[in-house]
């Protein structure tokens, strides 16, 4: 029997919704079941090694409890609770209108930075991670084949080992364009308004950039810095904007999206309300960035297989709406 192992690493995690997506997904490609089993873990590390070292040693020396089951996974509770919330989000196979995309998703291509290519069939045995704060600037090793530039520009946010080695990539970027494109707003006719300067900001510009949008640096506790994107920035007044910061401010623009999200209440349909309203809830960019993620590091080969971003983000909504109800 294979095994998928998937760790969602840094600091902190235990509110992380990135595990429960990587149950959806895998549920929806059938990954899991009889041939493969599913392994997931919270990986409460403040610097890249010690993720590193949970790929290779297997497990974790001080269990974290996932604040959406209050018990670490393995137990029983979060294993029967996450099995309900599965099902639950299963059973939604077209999405609500209100979350239907404005324009067809957007397609972007990484731009591979190596001659090596990525393996496109599954490994017996695998690993994948997401790295969020403070781990996305932190790997540097060329012992790790980056597949974009991400490594270039200190913005790798997914791991995968597939029993040969270590690949890398940064999705933070794609994610943006995949969300701005759904509501409306393809990078190729939008300045973008881009607030932080972190790993998710210069993977957003240069992900904006290579697809042909224009970039309106709009400060933030970091300064974005040059980069590869600099002959994309502009003075003009932004279309939209990104918020990779604290705070909610306010801009006359047609979509603001805030990066960061939080737990929210609330019936199923008052939930999916919260989606669709200004500023957009960083569930987007989550769905759409491991969308991403997948299509180009786990699993290409089954690419055209994924859900949708509005479908998967439905079932995002259900399977939280579900957990909640055991609180």
């Amino acid at each position: 029997m294979g095994e998928i192992r998937y760790g969602i690493a840094g600091l902190p995690v235990t509110h992380s919704l990135s595990p429960l997506l990587t149950a959806l997904v895998c549920d929806h490609l059938h990954l899991s079941g009889r041939s493969t089993t599913l392994k997931m873990e919270l990986v409460s590390v403040s610097s890249i090694s010690d993720a590193l070292a949970w790929g290779y040693a297997g497990s974790v020396p001080n269990p974290q409890e996932w604040e959406l089951t209050q018990a670490v996974f393995g137990t029983f509770r979060t294993t029967a609770l996450m099995e309900k919330a599965v099902v639950a989000a299963r059973a939604v196979k077209i999405p609500a209108a209100a979350l239907a995309p404005k324009l067809e998703a957007f397609d972007g291509a990484v731009v591979l930075k190596h001659a090596q290519r990525l393996p496109t069939r599954m490994f017996e045995h695998e690993i994948w991670m997401n790295l969020t704060s403070p781990l996305k600037h932190q790997l540097d090793s060329e012992a790790v084949i980056c597949i974009d530039h991400s490594r270039d520009i200190k913005s790798i946010n997914a791991l995968r080992w597939d029993g040969k080695g270590w690949w890398s990539a940064g999705f933070d970027g794609l994610g943006v364009c995949a969300v701005m494109t759904h509501h409306g707003f393809p990078p190729q006719h939008t300045v973008l308004g881009l607030i932080g300067g972190g790993g998710a900001a210069r993977s957003t510009a240069l992900a904006w950039s290579q697809n042909g949008g224009l970039i309106r640096s709009m400060g933030g506790r970091r300064e974005l810095g040059e980069g590869p994107w600099m002959n994309s920035m502009t003075t003009q007044e932004p279309d939209v904007v990104v918020n990779f910061e604290s705070g909610t401010p306010s801009f006359d623009v047609d979509v603001l999206l805030h990066a960061s999200y939080s737990g929210m209440g609330g019936a199923l349909d008052e939930r999916v309300d919260r989606m669709i309203a200004m500023p957009l809830d960083g569930r987007w960019l989550l769905v759409a960035q491991h969308l991403a993620c997948w299509k180009h590091l786990w699993a290409p080969e089954r690419k055209e297989d994924l859900p949708s971003l509005e479908l998967l983000l439905n079932r995002l909504i259900v399977a939280e709406t579900t957990l909640d109800k055991y609180a």
